[in-house]
Parts: structure tokens; sequence; C-alpha cells
């Protein structure tokens, strides 16, 4: 399966750039929400990093990830999301003087699932381009980063890859021929909302701001299919049209998080 991931590795991100980012592009308008972009997105093992509240070594986390203001903790079972809203100064004026305001740094954590998965699904970094030394701690442990990040056999016959895409955790699910994409569920807690925007977009509204997945995109023998979000409560899961049974099958999206929409209240 793995042999067969990597083939189509290049097809799929050619497809995304010119069928995902032009769509966007034609729809999106001028004063739509900033978007955080940063420096490429890579996945470190958690060698030392990540510990837990009795300062030892936080063992379900077994990879990491970070963006401008997000964090991303990677286990077996699924993925946490530290999103971050940085303190704000603002200038006011009081008694004709001008006098500045800051609001606190605020922080929120989302834990998204995956019902019913395969609990024995391997989890594992691919590309591996450089070892990081961690000098400050005490065992002066090395971790290796990577570029890609994989769940085998998260559901019968599908795999999970995540990757970078414009500073943006990007991931893709790989249908075999014969299974059932309908397996997918991600079950999200602790947002305010989850809604669909008018441009096909999840909406994830947290007390940090929109965390956004993008519209979903399916792919199969090479070829666009029709897909959309569907949210039921907590959980979100993908409908695509007409898909061939006997024909493998990609389904992907990136989040973004927005900091220009005010939480909703």
């Amino acid at each position: 399966m793995k042999t067969q991931i990597t083939k189509v590795a290049m097809m799929v991100g050619i497809f995304m750039i010119t069928f995902g980012m032009q769509s966007n592009a034609a729809i999106l308008p001028l004063n739509g929400p900033e978007i955080i972009k940063g420096a490429e997105l890579t996945f470190a093992e958690n060698k030392c990093q990540i510990k837990d509240f009795s300062g030892k070594l936080n063992k379900k986390v077994l990879f990491l990830a970070q963006a401008d203001n997000m964090k991303y903790l990677f286990r077996k079972d699924g993925i946490s999301m530290q999103l971050a809203k940085p303190a704000q100064t603002m200038e006011v004026l009081s008694d004709d003087k001008v006098i500045s305001i800051q609001s606190p740094a605020v922080y929120q954590k989302l834990e998204i699932s995956f019902e019913g998965m395969n609990r024995d699904a391997d989890l594992y970094g691919a590309e591996e381009f450089r070892t990081v030394t961690f000098k400050n701690d005490i065992s002066n442990c090395q971790t290796r980063n990577f570029r890609k990040l994989y769940y085998t056999e998260m559901y019968p016959g599908i795999d999970l890859r995540y990757s970078d895409f414009d500073a943006r955790l990007k991931y893709e699910f790989i249908v075999q021929p014969g299974f059932n994409y309908q397996e997918i569920r991600m079950k999200i807690d602790s947002a305010k909302e989850i809604s669909i925007n008018n441009l096909g977009q999840l909406v994830i509204n947290t007390t940090t701001g929109d965390l956004v997945e993008d519209a979903p995109i399916a792919i199969q023998d090479g070829k666009p299919l029709l897909v959309k979000w569907v949210v039921d409560q907590q959980t979100v899961s993908f409908r695509v049209l007409n898909p061939d049974p006997g024909k493998e099958l990609y389904i992907q999206s990136s989040f973004q998080f927005s900091r220009s929409l005010e939480p909703k209240i």
C-alpha cells in the first residue's frame, strides 16, 4: 500500500494546486478573513518535548507540529489542536488622554478523534530530513523531523496522510478499491459551533477564532468528483457523489486558522 501512495503523491499535489487553489481564488472575497501563514509545517517525534502534569514524557503524543498560532499533537487515536489568540494592545481615548489597554492571550484546545477507527493502526513519519537535539533537556534528547505523517489501516482499506500545504496542515484519506469511504467519521470536541459556509468550507468556531477546513476535494482515476462536508452535531464526515467502489479514491482537505473573525458569543 505504501508503494501505491508514493506513486500518486505527485499527481495529487499538482491537482491540489490547480483544482483546489484556483477554484478558491475565484470565489474568495478580497476582504475575506486574514489567514495566518508561516514556515513549512513539519512533524517531529515526541522524545522529550511534550510532558504530562507530572513532568514525565507524555507517551500518548507520538508526533507534534507547530504553525504560527497552532500546535498539533498526534496520538494513535486522533489529534489535539492547541489554538492561541495572542495578547492584543488597543489605544483608547480617556479624559483627553490616549491610553493603551492590553487584552490577555486566549488559548483553546480542540480534540479530533476518529470514530470507529482501528486502534492498532500504525502511525509513522516519512521523508526524514533532519534531527534536532534539545540541549536544555536533562537527557539531551534527539528527535527526528519528517515532512509527512502516515496512519496505515486507520479504517479497513483506508490510510491517512498528513503533510504541509503552504504552512497549513493538509490531510488526505486514501481509500483502496472495494472499501467504504463512509467509514471515515471525525468527532470534534470543545468547539462552540460547527457549520458549513457558502464556500463549502467547514467552520469550527472556538473562543480564539474560527478554525476553517477547506472544502474537500475527491479524486478518482485522476478526475475530480463532487464531494461535500456532512455535519451531525459534533461529528463530521464526507459525502461523495457516485464514486466507483472498484477504484482507488482520494479525499483531502487542509486547515487554516482565521483570527480576523470574532468568536461567536
